[in-house]
């Protein structure tokens, strides 16, 4: 990463490994107004006010770095993405945790709905919160995920996740010292044919 990133603040981590087994296709590939969920995303997390900016790829990585050109973000291989998220998650946290960030903003890029206000909505909660909550996450289809703010009191955690379930054991265990933030948008994201119908109107 560029030595100019910042130390402090929020920095982010857009988990975007997988090989879309269930879509059939790529989804960090597809296209919103001529824009890729990838770079879509990517941006998002630059536009947001978060620094570094880390994007963990994994499947056929090499060309979806081509999709990041220009953005001033960092690309990180997961060499063992088919593991899961969570060895995604590893990558991210273990290469921002260098900068010492007050906190990880923790994304994916399969959210077409995602929007840059939410993005500093939840960022504004958090650091509005003090140091009484680690987590503020994102409120959808009746439980806490990401898009997500981790405080440093559980990077730890964060870096020990298995398997693939990403955040959201993190999540769970802290929902005492957690904040969320409404946002029904999450309910919408892109796994399966019929939801890249309805997103790009085929």
């Amino acid at each position: 990463m560029s030595e100019d990133a910042r130390t402090g603040g929020i920095a982010a981590v857009v988990l975007a490994a997988g090989a879309s087994r269930r879509l059939g296709k790529h989804k960090q590939l597809i296209e919103i107004a001529s824009e890729s969920l990838l770079r879509r995303s990517a941006r998002m997390a630059v536009e947001s006010g978060c620094s570094p900016v880390c994007v963990v790829l994994g499947f056929e990585a090499e060309r979806m770095r081509g999709e990041l050109e220009g953005l001033g973000v960092e690309a990180v291989v997961n060499a063992e993405w088919v593991e899961g998220m969570g060895s995604s998650l590893r990558s991210g946290v273990e290469a921002i945790r260098v900068f010492v960030p007050e906190g990880i903003l923790v994304m994916v890029c399969d959210q077409p709905r995602l929007t840059v206000e939410h993005l500093r909505t939840l960022l504004a909660a958090h650091e509005e919160a003090g140091a009484g909550v680690r987590i503020t996450a994102s409120r959808y289809a009746g439980r806490a995920g990401v898009p997500a703010v981790f405080g440093a009191a559980v990077f730890g955690e964060l870096a020990a996740v298995r398997g693939d379930k990403g955040a959201r054991e993190v999540i769970v265990r802290n929902s005492d010292r957690m904040q969320t933030v409404e946002w029904p948008d999450g309910e919408f994201d892109v796994d399966e044919p019929e939801h890249v119908k309805g997103l790009v109107g085929e």
